[in-house]
């Protein structure tokens, strides 16, 4: 059930939110099974052991980079050079093969069509571009913005989410962050938005919990029972 995270006086997203940015990897789909094959493509090509599906989640969230140095556990530039050309020319043809949207995305997406809406992911911005498309749910979007380090830094930096106020002309205040990390929740803070955690996705709810988000769910449908603006 969705319910305030934080103390009565933090902010509720009410009629005041025109926009819900949401995190793409453990929030709108679950693409653990196409990252952890992609990964073990890599580690098996350079002789390392395989990780289980199981070990993947908790080291999603920070990009791509953190993701290889602790899989691999090299910190050499050019060995992590070659794990990434590996996992690029794995999952280029693979990134949607077991990539799956979460219960009710579609049809909560669908009924929200008074809302804008974004995709903002640490993922590179040709993944997350190519999922969402893949996956049938462009049309829902108004924005969708992956990782472009040359651009601006991963999140919890909140650079890249003041660019998409600002390409969409919404101030912080009327905007509310989804995701299912605790790196989506400090971006959030700092940019001034709302903030919404995801407990179903790759991070336990204590250690989002801990994070402070304004609210919590537990499916996604639950975001149509948030008071959000209806016009």
């Amino acid at each position: 059930m969705s319910h305030p995270a934080s103390s009565p006086s933090s902010p509720v997203p009410g009629d005041g939110i025109r926009l819900i940015i949401f995190d793409l990897d453990g929030t709108l789909v679950d693409s653990r099974f196409d990252l952890a094959d992609a990964v073990n493509h890599a580690l098996e090509n350079m002789g390392k052991p395989r990780l289980s599906y199981e070990e993947l989640p908790p080291l999603l969230g920070s990009g791509l980079s953190y993701l290889l140095e602790k899989a691999t556990r090299e910190t050499d530039p050019s060995v992590l050079r070659r794990a990434r050309h590996l996992f690029d020319e794995y999952y280029s043809r693979h990134y949607a093969d077991k990539t799956r949207c979460y219960p009710g995305v579609r049809d909560t997406l669908a009924a929200l069509p008074h809302l804008r809406k974004a995709v903002y992911s640490n993922k590179a911005q040709d993944f997350t571009a190519a999922i969402i498309r893949e996956l049938g749910l462009l049309p829902y979007f108004d924005k969708v913005v992956g990782a472009q380090p040359d651009k601006y830094p991963l999140k919890p930096s909140p650079a890249g989410i003041r660019i998409i106020l600002e390409e969409l002309g919404i101030p912080p205040e009327s905007a509310l962050i989804v995701g299912d990390s605790t790196h989506d929740i400090e971006a959030g803070k700092a940019a001034g938005l709302r903030t919404c955690a995801v407990t179903y996705g790759y991070r336990p709810a204590e250690v989002l919990k801990e994070a402070g988000p304004d609210f919590m769910i537990g499916a996604f449908s639950e975001l149509l029972r948030l008071p959000l603006r209806k016009t």
